[in-house]
């Protein structure tokens, strides 16, 4: 995404635009109307004189002398000049000014002069009228400076009342406007500057402003940056109660809900995943069950058709003969019976067919009753057995399925014992477990296969397991059981052999037991 000019950058120059638009109106309307402004104050300033003169005299027509000319000035101030002549053109009064004075001041084309007559009047602007006088405002042009004792050479502005009063008096009142003009330009100047350093002041401001509130902002784009790119770990600090805040509130509250929703969808995938598998794995094991039973089930079954073809074409007269036959179907059929019915015991234990039926037994009882039964076998493969338990041990347990367990073990010591043929079966007690040992000398299995043996129809050795009818199927029950306990269960390759072990909780014996 192409990054053009920050917001915050934007923001102080429309800050600073607003700040020059306001300071560069108010400084335009000031130096436009401040003159016009003045004017007509004065104006109305000329009115009042104008009422009080007249008032002061009224009907009157007679002039009252210095008294009255100080009561004119004391009245109306230092700031005006009034001039009051009757029909002949000489001046009676000039405030601000002695009798002796009066000469001084001439009337030219209705306009009262002083000092050199050689001053010269521009055209009078008419700012008002009323019904006895009217207002102008006039520029004078005076002489150079020494010149009939002018002043120096330049324009005076000036605002005059010319009319008359009651009394038939004719009035000229005048007041130099030339100083407030040159004063309104000093003002203009000065507000210029006073504009400037305002300007720069409230650039400042408006710099510190912008990134005091920018700040946030900054941190919600941040915070949305970092959403937009799957990452809603993060928080936005804003403490504020302004849109803002809300803003900011809102943000974080979508965040941990996505992070919330996000997760969700995780473990969906996950479970959806582990779901995938689990019907892969179905799949694949009943693929291998099918084919593992079949591959089970097609020896004994050619034996059995073969034997009994033998028997129905009575292939061989010889009575012993033919009982050799009859054996071999009989025992293949019982292979086959041993199978059928530890898939199903398998099965049962596997898909929750068979519950757990805990009970307090006797296992070393369990173990002694299980190998009296293996003497005759024992003996017959010249098998030393080596165990010495007689006291009594108690454990918590189902007594069916460990008796399956243990049947497992010593059945797979008895077919698997070789070089010095000893097997030794123990018990060790712990503080809440025993575990139950079952030992063979021979053959060790190798390190790799260790976790594969306790997988339905996996044989370490197919064609020794075949020997004495194995299925590959003992130890897969011995694994479903004691999953079905909950409890620990393995094989250890030792020097000279192979143990197998399984643990169950032990229970407390009572008094009368």
């Amino acid at each position: 995404m192409k990054k053009g000019i920050s917001f915050r950058t934007k923001m102080l120059l429309a800050f600073s635009a607003l700040i020059i638009f306001c300071i560069g109106g108010v400084w335009l309307v000031f130096s436009v109307f401040i003159d016009r402004v003045t004017i007509n104050r004065k104006i109305r300033d000329l009115e009042k004189v104008y009422e009080t003169i007249d008032d002061f005299f009224g009907e009157s027509r007679d002039f009252y002398g210095r008294n009255a000319a100080r009561k004119i000035n004391d009245a109306i101030g230092q700031q005006y000049f009034v001039f009051l002549y009757n029909a002949s053109p000489q001046v009676r009064f000039v405030s601000g000014s002695d009798f002796g004075e009066m000469n001084a001041w001439y009337i030219r084309d209705g306009q009262v002069y002083s000092g050199s007559k050689k001053n010269k009047a521009g055209d009078p602007e008419l700012l008002a009228e009323h019904e006895r006088y009217r207002i102008y405002r006039f520029a004078v042009e005076s002489s150079p400076l020494g010149e009939d004792g002018g002043e120096s050479g330049g324009k005076l502005y000036y605002l005059d009342a010319y009319g008359k009063l009651r009394n038939g008096f004719t009035i000229h009142i005048r007041t130099d406007i030339g100083a407030l003009e040159r004063g309104n330009d000093a003002v203009i100047r000065l507000l210029l500057v006073i504009s400037f350093f305002a300007f720069l002041l409230a650039g400042v401001i408006a710099w510190l402003f912008s990134r005091r509130m920018m700040k946030p902002v900054v941190q919600l784009s941040e915070h949305a940056e970092r959403m937009a790119r799957m990452d809603f770990s993060a928080r936005c600090d804003v403490d504020s109660n302004d849109a803002i805040g809300v803003l900011a509130d809102s943000l974080n509250r979508l965040s941990w809900r996505l992070q919330e929703t996000l997760g969700e969808l995780k473990t969906a995938n996950s479970e959806l995943q582990s779901d995938l598998e689990h019907h892969e794995a179905v799949d694949a094991m009943r693929s291998d069950f099918i084919a593992n039973v079949s591959h089970e089930l097609k020896t004994p079954i050619a034996l059995i058709q073969g034997y009994a073809e033998g028997l129905s074409d009575n292939v061989n007269d010889n009575p012993e003969d033919r009982a050799y036959y009859c054996n071999v179907i009989i025992d293949e059929a019982a292979k086959m019976n041993r199978m059928v019915q530890k898939l199903m015991t398998l099965n049962q234990l596997e898909f929750g067919g068979n519950q757990v039926e805990y009970e307090r037994f006797d296992i070393v009882g369990m173990l002694t009753g299980l190998l009296n039964s293996t003497e005759v076998l024992r003996n017959q493969k010249g098998i030393t057995l080596h165990y010495h338990e007689d006291e009594p041990v108690y454990v918590w347990a189902d007594q069916y399925m460990i008796e399956e367990v243990a049947t497992n073990y010593i059945s797979n010591a008895i077919n698997h014992a070789s070089k010095s043929k000893e097997i030794a079966v123990s018990l060790e007690k712990g503080d809440r477990l025993v575990r139950v040992s079952v030992y063979n000398t021979g053959e060790c299995i190798p390190e790799e296969e260790l976790d594969r043996i306790w997988i339905k129809f996996y044989k370490v050795d197919k064609a020794r397991s075949r020997e004495y009818g194995g299925s590959g199927i003992g130890l897969s029950i011995v694994k479903a059981v004691m999953e079905r306990h909950h409890c620990s269960y393995g094989a250890i390759n030792h020097q000279n052999g192979v143990e197998f072990w399984f643990e169950l909780e032990l229970a407390n014996m009572t008094e009368d037991q």
